[in-house]
């Protein structure tokens, strides 16, 4: 397995392949800037996006943009269902962390689904605040730990 960085076009066909939003009317940008109660400021923000490959086939994807002064969000972490199972989602996001955010005092900024609270748990994320909003939670975890 790969991680490389792709570009966020390859990255949308992606998320519209694998229906990731479950929604074919939303519209997708590159830069989130509302989740919730939380608001990102930051103009330009960096931001990359990186696949996860075997051999040359995408088999994952992930985005990764500066929230704040002191956040990196990590937006959406998918693997084809075919590949599920062998925390490959993990390696992911280490890989791209390891790529281009470090070394860092940032945390990690995740928007987490209420079904995926236990992997992010089991990941080192610890909740922001505690509080949820649309069945999502704001977990953090320090780039360093990466």
């Amino acid at each position: 397995m790969d991680v490389a960085r792709i570009s966020f076009s390859v990255l949308k066909s992606y998320w519209i392949e694998v229906d990731h939003f479950k929604d074919p009317h939303k519209k997708i940008r590159e830069v989130v800037r509302r989740l919730g109660p939380y608001e990102s400021v930051t103009l330009d923000p960096r931001r990359f996006s990186y696949g996860l490959y075997d051999n040359e086939e995408l088999v994952g994807v992930t985005h990764l943009v500066q929230w704040s002064d002191h956040l990196v969000r990590y937006r959406t972490l998918n693997v084809r269902h075919s590949h599920r199972g062998r925390d490959l989602g993990a390696f992911l996001l280490k890989s791209a962390i390891k790529l281009d955010w470090l070394p860092s005092d940032h945390d990690l900024f995740g928007w987490i689904r209420r079904e995926h609270q236990p992997w992010a748990i089991n990941h080192g994320f610890k909740p922001l605040d505690g509080t949820w909003h649309d069945d999502h939670i704001a977990m953090i975890k320090p780039l360093r730990d990466f």
